[in-house]
């Protein structure tokens, strides 16, 4: 296995074709070591039928997507990019018309929405379900998900 201590200064140019060919060489002898061992693993359980099924057809056609990448339409590519940000500005637009949400804070800044979420007194005073390592608040992916299904649990006793 190559084992490089910082890829982006790594002389990739400069590596000997010998190594090269040893660490694709290592590489491949322990996935398939992993590969027998998981397939031991699994041999017998329900998610082999999946495996059998659904993922072993579609690897030749991942593989092709892999090696020949995808065509993609730029231009609607773009049109579905605007049509989701004029969305984005909508709904942005109607959260701050919500109670304790000031016009100088913005939700793409951790600090703002931590404060519109938890701390402003005049702001939602929701309690953070996870906190940051350095103990603040956090406003994760995970942790606003976790929020809104909290939230929509309380909805729906209501």
């Amino acid at each position: 296995m190559l084992t490089i201590s910082n890829p982006a200064t790594f002389d990739w140019a400069g590596m000997s074709l010998a190594d090269c060919a040893e660490g694709n060489a290592r590489d491949t002898y322990f996935t398939l070591k992993l590969y027998d061992l998981l397939l031991e693993k699994l041999e017998g359980q329900p998610v082999m039928t999946l495996v059998e099924n659904v993922i072993m057809p579609s690897l030749e056609l991942f593989s092709d997507m892999e090696y020949n990448g995808l065509q993609v339409d730029t231009s609607q590519l773009d049109a579905v990019g605007r049509q989701l940000e004029g969305q984005n500005m909508n709904l942005e637009d109607e959260l701050y018309e919500c109670k304790g949400v000031k016009t100088s804070q913005s939700f793409t800044s951790n600090n703002d929405l931590c404060d519109i979420l938890y701390l402003d007194e005049e702001g939602m005073g929701l309690y953070p379900p996870d906190r940051t390592g350095k103990g603040s608040p956090s406003v994760s992916a995970p942790t606003l998900k976790l929020l809104l299904e909290h939230i929509e649990e309380e909805l729906q006793t209501r």
